[in-house]
């Protein structure tokens, strides 16, 4: 299945960040968006996640319908004041967990800890092949 990813930064009274599937079975496709308050995101931390987020995505598969649930896998954020230049986020994305090392200031705790709950609470329906990969700042 081909998965896009999408992160989206969006105007208005505030909500908790939220994801949201659109899956096309006939062309086999699907395209996950990630929805975060303007408050809670900055430009550089869209782009930043849309790649970390991209790059996860080419490891992990949905189970299929008759598959049996895997387990809960814990994903947690650390916010990171001091990263080395340029880098934005560091993923440590193992069997047993899922640590992302955030550069502080593209993403609020809330933010951070909202969409990690959503992604542990949804694990049981992925199959990953864990790795480690980075995102790097870049012009928005």
């Amino acid at each position: 299945m081909d998965i896009t990813i999408e992160v989206e930064r969006v105007h208005g009274t505030w909500f908790a960040p939220f994801m949201k599937d659109c899956i096309d079975q006939e062309a086999d496709k699907a395209t996950v968006f990630f929805y975060f308050h303007w408050d809670d995101i900055t430009d550089e931390g869209c782009a930043a996640f849309a790649d970390v987020f991209t790059q996860q995505a080419l490891r992990w598969k949905p189970r299929t319908p008759e598959a049996p649930r895997g387990p809960h896998i814990p994903v947690w954020m650390e916010l990171e004041p001091d990263m080395e230049p340029g880098c934005a986020i560091v993923v440590d994305d193992r069997p047993e967990y899922i640590r992302y090392v955030v550069r502080a200031g593209l993403i609020t705790r809330r933010a951070a800890d909202a969409i990690t709950r959503s992604q542990s609470e949804r694990s049981p329906d992925w199959v990953r092949l864990p790795a480690r990969y980075a995102a790097h700042l870049r012009a928005v």
